[in-house]
């Protein structure tokens, strides 16, 4: 087994970030850095026509020119994404000679640090790694989820938020085993057909039954009102 890296979500937004290379890969990291909200300069002396058209929006900065170790002044984050490894090296040792975190695609030694394969829902998002073994498999597995995964899951993740907001504001928080029974088939229901309003009423009303009576009440006839956790697919039509 290879190391076992800590897995974390970094806040990127206003924070500079660098990308040194202007070719595919280099452009699939600044789309990421952008949707994190990251301020991304890119250097390169030519670049993909997606990031000419980001600079023409003034979304990113460029300098069509080779790596220097002055373009990591200011730099938060900074990734080596040009085609040459010498180049891609010379970026992490000058990055970490500042105390910057760096990544060198493709090349393990050289990053202090890997990009997951990512699924969203909303604010909810699951993140895939090989811890650096095999992107094209990260992939595979996230393309996966993305098929698979429920669409209303990020509409349910801001409804319970909301609710939880409102408790949160009147006293404490419930414990994890009252939001369990919460969670049920029909409120993911509901959700799906539009029905909002509906599916928090059934939250909060299981939220109270679950703090009076530890087994969950039934919701629709012949169901139980809990579901395991691993349990996606819908029993409704």
């Amino acid at each position: 087994m290879t190391n076992q890296y800590y897995p974390v979500a970094l806040d990127l937004r206003a924070k500079h970030c660098l990308v040194a290379g202007g070719g595919k890969i280099a452009t699939e990291k600044v789309e990421g850095l952008l949707a994190a909200g990251a301020e991304v300069t890119v250097v390169s002396p030519d670049v993909t026509a997606r990031l000419a058209q980001l600079a023409r929006e003034a979304r990113i900065a460029i300098h069509r020119r080779e790596y220097d170790v002055v373009d990591l002044t200011g730099i938060y984050l900074a990734y080596g994404a040009t085609d040459d490894p010498v180049v891609n090296a010379r970026v992490t040792a000058d990055a970490r000679t500042a105390g910057i975190l760096v990544n060198a695609v493709d090349d393990i030694p050289n990053c202090d640090f890997f990009a997951m394969a990512i699924t969203r829902r909303g604010d909810l998002q699951i993140a895939v790694s090989t811890n650096g073994r095999s992107p094209a498999f990260a992939r595979w597995v996230r393309e996966h989820l993305d098929e698979t995964l429920p669409p209303e899951l990020g509409e349910l993740l801001a409804l319970l938020g909301e609710v939880r907001d409102d408790i949160k504001a009147r006293g404490p928080i419930p414990p994890y085993e009252r939001w369990e029974a919460a969670i049920t088939d029909e409120v993911r229901f509901r959700l799906r057909r539009g029905d909002r309003e509906g599916a928090r009423r059934l939250i909060v009303e299981a939220l109270h039954r679950a703090g009076d009576d530890p087994e969950p009440v039934p919701i629709v006839a012949g169901t139980r009102g809990r579901r395991p956790a691993s349990h996606l697919e819908s029993t409704r039509p």
